[in-house]
């Protein structure tokens, strides 16, 4: 297979993009399927606040111990004191994360990270080199959505993943896969995780990689209610093999010599913070290298939208890593979209363009400006628009229709039965703008953002007041077709538009909180939308000077004739810090 030279990305506003027609499609995030994956989340996070950790059963390899496996599975010598020294040469790794969601997009993802490229060269401007295909394969978190169990990762990841490299000209070098586990693959308790990352005993897994879809995913939760009920245990895949990659890692955390002058640290937080045990293990290689730069992989990032992002904080100041007085580079994935900035001696990346729905850049002004975003803000604020009416239409689910009609209902109903009272109309406002002002100012973040709450409050007396609109509307409708209504007609007609229009409502909510900057994830995860997916290539070099990165990607990769952009190109120089 030639080596690709990417196109410069598109730096207009794009404002259609292709999404995929086939099973298993994009996760609807206000749909029953995503319902499950919230209640889920509740569950496991409830768990893991109860201090019942899941990592107690591991034991993460020794660094040298893992070195020496990945040598010896690249063809290189297992002697050598770091991997690159072990195989001889500079060693590529391409970083990806946040990927199952749509089958589609997922085997365009794949055909990105698969492909030789031809990128610029860092040493010689203006000329170009050759970057393989990694060496290793490394997963940033989120394997699939909306949860990653074996089942979704199979049909979201390994099958159309598996597809695409049966397609590629036979390869017999082999090459390494290992990951790190986000919040996604904990709502699993890491079950899918395991059966695709954890190394593989004796002759385990050896039937063969799966390149067809499994049988339908609710058919699982018919299978997991009916196994529940009867004690017994759903049947899942072995093992979840991706074709000529070997996993290496023992659990969900490692540490490794990567090159001379340069330890990478691989940290899984499960949903709180990190475990005593991994504590000690990262922390005790992270000080007895004190004169090693760290490449820090995580799954959530230090800074993102601009400002310090609480659960990576939390991570780096748990293992009292020194950000300001040591070489950092700190890469992640978690949030959707492609960021690079740098603070003190850290560069920080963000690659969350797996396959997954995108998140926004900074629209609103403040915050530490990344020095490259993707998508930007301008093609932010153009997806914005878009949001209420998504939801409102529907095509984001029904959740939200759905919990309006329940509130709704009774208020509509009582006051059909009692006209011309006032008094009533004006209780089942009040009540109701109470009850959704609770809720929007929940998801708003009011508790850490105070100032969510009397834009939560506003929002909330609009959709409360609707109902009174829509019943008016329905009355003039009626008179003007010469029509007597009966009262369960206009209450009917009066709950599917105060449904419709409340959700649209919602919709702007959500979009005014990303626009003021209060809130980003809410409102383009509505969208699930499936462009600018990337992915980042990566040359550790051999002498340990540093690390040339390439972020590859894809504006609207299912659209007919997409080719590979280069999103970006940096260097980690840790000895001199030359850019």
């Amino acid at each position: 297979m030639g080596a690709v030279r990417p196109t410069a990305i598109h730096g207009g506003v794009e404002g259609r993009f292709t999404r995929g027609r086939e099973s298993p499609r994009g996760v609807v995030w206000f749909g029953a399927r995503s319902f499950w994956g919230h209640l889920r989340h509740l569950v496991s996070a409830a768990i893991a606040s109860e201090n019942i950790d899941s990592r107690d059963w591991m034991t993460p390899d020794d660094p040298e111990t893992l070195r020496s496996r990945i040598a010896r599975t690249l063809g290189g010598n297992a002697a050598g004191s770091t991997l690159t020294e072990g195989v001889g040469r500079d060693l590529y790794i391409d970083f990806v994360a946040d990927t199952g969601d749509d089958a589609a997009v997922s085997r365009a993802v794949a055909a990105l990270v698969f492909a030789p490229y031809e990128l610029p060269d860092p040493d010689r401007p203006g000329e170009v080199l050759t970057a393989p295909r990694g060496d290793i394969l490394l997963f940033g978190g989120d394997t699939a959505y909306p949860v990653a169990t074996a089942q979704e990762i199979l049909n979201r990841v390994i099958v159309p993943w598996n597809q695409v490299l049966r397609s590629l000209p036979a390869d017999e070098r082999p090459r390494v896969l290992m990951g790190i586990p986000g919040n996604h693959d904990w709502y699993d308790g890491l079950d899918g995780f395991s059966r695709m990352f954890r190394r593989r005993p004796g002759d385990a897994g050896l039937h063969g990689p799966v390149v067809g879809i499994s049988h339908a995913v609710a058919k699982n939760a018919v299978a997991w209610a009916r196994e529940f009920v009867h004690g017994g245990a759903v049947d899942k895949p072995r093992d979840l093999i991706l074709e000529g990659y070997v996993p290496v890692q023992s659990a969900s955390h490692f540490a490794l010599r990567l090159a001379p002058g340069i330890e990478l640290l691989a940290v899984d937080r499960q949903l709180t913070v990190l475990d005593p045990r991994q504590q000690a293990f990262l922390g005790d290689h992270y000080r007895g290298h004190p004169d090693a730069a760290t490449m820090l992989v995580m799954p959530d990032p230090a800074f993102a939208f601009g400002v310090p992002w609480k659960v990576g904080v939390q991570v780096i100041e748990k293992l009292n890593l020194d950000l300001e007085g040591r070489e950092t580079f700190v890469l992640t994935g978690d949030l959707h979209h492609y960021e690079r900035l740098e603070t003190g001696k850290t560069l920080h990346v963000i690659a969350g363009g797996g396959g997954a729905f995108v998140h926004p850049a900074r629209i609103a002004s403040g915050g530490v400006t990344p020095k490259v975003a993707w998508p930007s803000r301008a093609q932010s604020r153009r997806l914005l628009r878009g949001v209420p009416w998504k939801l409102a239409l529907g095509r984001s689910g029904w959740l939200a229709h759905l919990c309006l009609l329940v509130l709704f209902a009774p208020a509509i109903v009582l006051a059909g039965r009692t006209t011309g009272r006032f008094d009533v109309h004006v209780v089942a406002s009040i009540i109701t703008t109470i009850v959704l002002a609770g809720a929007f100012a929940l998801i708003g973040g009011a508790i850490q953002r105070k100032a969510v709450f009397p834009i939560a409050l506003a929002a909330a007396a609009v959709v409360a007041a609707i109902p009174i609109g829509g019943a008016v509307l329905v009355r003039f409708a009626y008179a003007h077709l010469g029509g007597t209504p009966s009262s369960l007609a206009i209450a009917w007609l009066t709950l599917l538009i105060a449904a419709f229009v409340g959700t649209f409502v919602f919709g702007a909510f959500l979009s005014l909180l990303t626009l003021l900057g209060f809130e980003h994830l809410q409102a383009l995860t509505a969208l699930d939308h499936p462009g600018f997916k990337h992915f980042v290539r990566l040359r550790v070099r051999a002498d340990g000077s540093g690390v040339d990165g390439w972020c590859i990607g894809a504006t609207d990769p299912l659209r007919a004739g997409q080719k590979p952009e280069l999103v970006d190109h940096f260097t980690w120089r840790p000895r001199t810090r030359h850019r």
